[in-house]
């Protein structure tokens, strides 16, 4: 059986099912301008993998688990990609520092102010928002984020990687602050097991109708 197969029947890969708005949006998803805007990156060398699994190795490069993901999507489909990063630097010497600061800003419901801007965002009009979930839900600077830009009449496609929470009701706190927005069908992988399959992330663009 595929590997592909295998991750989706143990629930480690999932696909959002976003409803009536999806056959819409797909049909003209070609003349579209399509940017990938992702939270990531890797954890020093000496964190443990296999508690945080946030650093991977591929073909000799470095990645984030969601960089890897945005990365393949990038080369998939020909979307610009940014990358949302904070003005205050995450404490990433250990991986404990870290899931305590991203506790803390959850607990205190924190909008960290974001390092760069999207100067030409209305020229888009489909956008893969990925994200890692942190304490069952999506990073604080991803708030900032969708707080920071409108994206009414616009597509967004979220994708996240997990250490087994899948999305943790992250697509409808998305929808929640994006009322006005359409929506594809999001993609989600367990994160230690992001770089094994990379096919799996292109036939999902190919369900969605978003392949160059």
């Amino acid at each position: 059986m595929k590997i592909s197969s295998l991750l989706k029947a143990a629930g480690l890969i999932t696909l959002l099912a976003s409803g009536a708005s999806a056959s819409a949006a797909e049909a003209s998803l070609s003349n579209h301008k399509i940017l990938i805007a992702y939270f990531s990156f890797p954890l020093p060398q000496d964190v443990d993998a296999t508690t945080s699994a946030s650093r991977l190795e591929v073909h000799g490069k470095t990645y984030g688990s969601v960089e890897y993901v945005a990365d393949i999507i990038a080369k998939n489909t020909g979307a610009d990609l940014f990358k949302i990063e904070t003005v205050q630097q995450y404490p990433i010497d250990e991986y404990d520092h870290l899931t305590d600061f991203a506790h803390e800003e959850a607990e205190n419901d924190a909008r960290p102010a974001l390092k760069n801007t999207i100067d030409n965002f209305d020229d888009y009009d489909t956008v893969f928002v990925g994200y890692p979930i942190w304490w069952y839900k999506m990073p604080m600077a991803l708030y900032t984020f969708f707080d920071t830009y409108d994206f009414s009449g616009k597509t967004i496609i979220p994708f996240s990687t997990h250490g087994g929470s899948r999305w943790s009701g992250t697509t409808r706190e998305i929808e929640r602050l994006e009322p006005n927005a359409k929506f594809l069908d999001g993609y989600s992988i367990y994160r230690s097991l992001t770089p094994y399959d990379p096919e799996d992330i292109k036939n999902w663009l190919k369900d969605i109708n978003i392949v160059k």
